[in-house]
């Protein structure tokens, strides 16, 4: 009777054995590797002016002042930003506006922004409405002999990648920190 119950226990404990490591290998598993690659991104822009930078101040005569900002092909969804800066007297004298789809941003003086979507072609942004800046016709002789300092219009032109910045203004802050 001793054989017997050893016997059971032994018989007992080979089936407690092959039930767990038929268990436990059920429980491991495997699997093929996830490999992330991260690259990254560009934003590339040219400003360019192809009307030269040396003009007459004729009253009521409209110049011909194409700055443009290209946004290169491949780059990333981005913030573009104009900065146009005039000298001391150039709005007495001058008139410009911004061209089509430049939209001012909100407390910043002479800064506009476009949003650029991903392309794979050059994009090409006109500055300037019309490509001209005009003398006022009311500007006088005595104005002009008064100029002691050339006025200047002074085009900037900046981009940043719109991933992670929800709007231009949070662009704009993190061009500038």
């Amino acid at each position: 009777m001793k054989k017997r119950f050893v016997w059971l226990i032994v018989v007992a404990a080979v089936l407690l054995t092959v039930t767990v490591s038929v268990t436990l290998a059920m429980l491991i598993a495997s699997s093929e590797p996830v490999i992330n690659t991260f690259t990254v991104g560009d934003v590339e822009i040219a400003l360019t002016e192809t009307t030269g930078n040396d003009y007459k101040l004729t009253p009521g005569v409209s110049l011909q002042k194409d700055p443009t900002v290209t946004v290169k092909a491949g780059s990333e969804v981005c913030w573009v930003f104009v900065k146009i800066t005039p000298s001391t007297d150039f709005d007495n004298l001058c008139i410009y506006s911004t061209a089509d789809g430049w939209t001012a941003l909100e407390g910043e003086s002479g800064v506009y922004y476009q949003r650029i979507e991903k392309a794979s072609v050059n994009t090409r942004l006109a500055v300037l409405k019309d490509n001209t800046v005009t003398i006022r016709d009311t500007v006088t002789e005595e104005q002009l002999n008064a100029i002691t300092a050339k006025p200047t219009l002074t085009v900037y032109a900046y981009a940043i990648q719109a991933d992670g910045l929800a709007n231009a203004k949070i662009a704009w802050q993190a061009l500038n920190s």
